[in-house]
């Protein structure tokens, strides 16, 4: 019943109008249909679109970046599941006399290796402990580094422990 009523009164106020006012209004209404058709629909894929197409080049950039880590994975993944020998005291004193540390205090049991060094430079010990890592999977636990007065030299206490593949 409301329904009709609405209709009527959009009939008669249709009616009321000239020809030219009927012409305006009918106009005016297909441009605003036009526009809310253009600014719900059209504008909002065309504004998405250039976003999508600028972010393609770093989405797939981050894919590649991805297949590169997911290799290096499988091959750290690899490497660690083989199984390496125990470092020993001996291991360790042999790659410090070749990089000229000397240690004050040593001790290599199982897993874990703690050392004292009084006196050694910086780059010198940094070198060693990226050494040892590749070499005997031994990562840093713990680490007291000293600035000491000489430029470049530290006094360093470290605890590393020994990453073994599975047995």
């Amino acid at each position: 019943m409301k329904k009709n009523v609405f209709i009527e009164m959009i009939n008669i106020f249709w009616q009321q109008r000239n020809a030219r006012e009927r012409q305006f209004l009918a106009i005016l209404t297909i441009v605003i249909s036009v526009a809310v058709i253009y600014l719900i629909f059209v504008n909002p894929a065309i504004s998405n679109r250039s976003k999508l197409e600028t972010a393609i080049p770093q989405l797939r950039q981050q894919v590649s970046e991805m297949t590169a880590m997911s290799g290096q994975y499988a091959q750290i993944a690899t490497a660690m599941t083989e199984t390496i020998a125990p470092v020993t005291r001996e291991v360790i004193e042999a790659s410090l006399l070749r990089r000229g540390i000397k240690a004050q205090t040593l001790a290599a049991s199982e897993e874990i290796v703690r050392l004292q060094v009084a006196t050694v430079a910086y780059s010198n010990i940094m070198e060693w402990i990226l050494e040892m890592q590749k070499a005997a999977r031994l990562t840093v636990e713990e680490a007291k580094v000293t600035a000491l007065p000489e430029t470049g030299q530290v006094s360093v206490v470290l605890t590393l422990r020994q990453q073994r593949g599975a047995s």
